[in-house]
């Protein structure tokens, strides 16, 4: 039998032949990949390539259908739920729409996951726990705000102190400057490099952003319906020579779709008006 192309200790997570199939969709197709502890790596890739569902594969949100996953050396792809819920105290998760729970404070936001998982005591403690976190995301002074009363970044930034509110040696990152204006994408950027560097976590990070992944990430992996098609520094992704990777980091759709998009259909000889349909 070969040997396999990473080992469950190459890194702090490792997938081997990480294959997920939803039916006869194929959508990860035998990925083997090992992401190196305090570096952030940047996942790539198409609508529809399989980067939520990888991602969702790191924490167990999803099983593979065939292949292993790795946290420090520890299988726990066949963990029960038990069993990972210690492990997932590890990870921080900051999601897409930032996902914070609309009839919570800020305050109250932050110390959920703690409150899950910790018997708090020391109120006070913790207090002052909420006051760190929200400084290392400059949000000190908005404990007792609701969402709605902030902007779209200002929850992405509550989002991301109640990420780590656990202190986790991990960070996932699905979309983290989707629907963002462009200063205040560069600011999560920031915080994201801040929080690998001061914290020394490990950052996995979902994005079709191309200027985030090159600002951010030491790694960046490209999928492809289900494969891993690119990976390296930017330097390198910048200079790939596939011609699906420039389509894609370049923003430029691909000559087939071009010329169907170009094809002229049959001209009617009524232009319909709502008045035709009365």
């Amino acid at each position: 039998m070969p040997r396999p192309a990473v080992q469950p200790d190459d890194g702090i997570l490792v997938v081997q032949n990480l294959t997920k199939r939803f039916g006869r969709a194929l959508v990860l197709d035998g990925i083997s990949m090992a992401i190196e502890e305090g570096k952030t790596t940047a996942v790539i890739g198409p609508s529809g390539c399989g980067k939520t569902v990888f991602m969702k594969h790191l924490i167990v949100l999803e099983r593979p259908t065939e292949g292993q996953v790795f946290f420090r050396g520890q299988r726990i792809d066949q963990l029960d739920e038990k069993k990972l819920a210690g492990i997932r105290t590890r990870f921080g998760f900051c999601f897409q729409m930032s996902a914070l729970f609309d009839s919570l404070t800020v305050y109250e936001n932050i110390v959920f996951p703690v409150r899950q998982h910790v018997k708090v005591i020391n109120e006070k403690a913790l207090d002052k726990l909420v006051k760190q976190k929200l400084a290392m995301v400059g949000m000190d002074g908005y404990q007792q705000h609701y969402p709605a009363e902030l902007s779209g970044g200002q929850r992405k930034r509550v989002a991301l102190a109640r990420a780590i509110a656990l202190n986790p040696e991990v960070i996932l990152y699905d979309e983290p400057t989707t629907g963002l204006d462009p200063v205040t994408s560069d600011v999560i950027n920031e915080l994201i490099i801040k929080l690998q560097r001061e914290l020394k976590i490990t950052s996995v990070v979902v994005t079709h952003d191309m200027n985030s992944a090159y600002k951010i990430a030491d790694r960046i992996v490209m999928l492809h319906k289900g494969k891993i098609i690119a990976d390296g520094d930017a330097e390198h992704i910048r200079n790939h020579p596939n011609d699906l990777v420039q389509q894609f980091i370049q923003g430029k759709v691909g000559q087939a779709e071009l010329a169907a998009l170009r094809l002229g259909g049959t001209r009617l000889e009524t232009q319909f008006t709502p008045d035709d349909f009365r």
